[in-house]
Formats: C-alpha cells, structure tokens, sequence
C-alpha cells in the first residue's frame, strides 16, 4: 500500500507522462480499477479511459508540466490538493486547480474530481 504523498506524486507524473506504456503503469498504481476523474470537461471511469483522457489532454497542450504546489491534505478516506501547469516559455498559458480525491481500500484513488482555480483568458 502506497502512502497518500506517493499516490498524489503518482497522480501528477500520470499527467506529465508522454510514454503511453509508461502512462499506463503509473495510472495502474494511481487509480484502483474501477478509479474515476471527473471535472467541467472531463467524465473518465476505469484505467484505460483515463489514459485516453491524459493522452488528450496532451496533445492539445504539448509541452505542458504539471507540478503539485500545495501540502497535501488527508483525513479518512479523503485528500484535497492543488497543482499548477504552463506559465512557462514553452508553455505560456498558465493553468491552476485543485483535486479532491477519495482513496480506495488499497489506498489508490476511487475518485478524483478537479476544480479549475485559474485558466487563460478567452
């Protein structure tokens, strides 16, 4: 069983990971089998819906990092934090959220549902 920072350090390499098998490995040990994501725009249940949804995400902002800047916050069953991505001279627009997430009995997510805190300007 991984600990909530290892899983939360999972949860943002999944999303910075271009290698599709490599993705998928990370994802395995993020999110248990029948693990969601859910935001605005995105609805993914299950392993292989949730790469097809990283991979999209990807190829419409390339060259996008994802970095964790909060603290991780956990209590019972329950974790909350905040990450960031782009603001860069290769990814100029700068994008922020928080991600609330509900851990399985395994400790890997059941559910995660993300909340958008900063986006470009139209």
């Amino acid at each position: 069983m991984s600990t909530v920072n290892e899983i939360v350090a999972n949860y943002i390499a999944a999303w910075n990971e271009t290698d599709g098998s490599r993705r998928r490995d990370i994802i395995a040990r993020t999110w248990s089998d029948d693990g969601s994501y859910l935001d605005s725009h995105r609805d993914s249940t299950g392993h292989a819906a949730i790469d097809a949804m990283i991979a999209a995400v990807q190829e419409r902002f390339p060259g996008y990092r994802f970095r964790l800047c909060s603290g991780i916050e956990a209590h019972h069953d329950r974790v909350r934090f905040s990450w960031s991505a782009g603001g860069t001279d290769t990814a100029p627009l700068f994008f922020a959220g928080t991600d609330f997430a509900m851990l399985a009995s395994d400790g890997r997510f059941r559910m995660v549902t993300g909340f958008t805190d900063a986006v470009p300007s139209a």
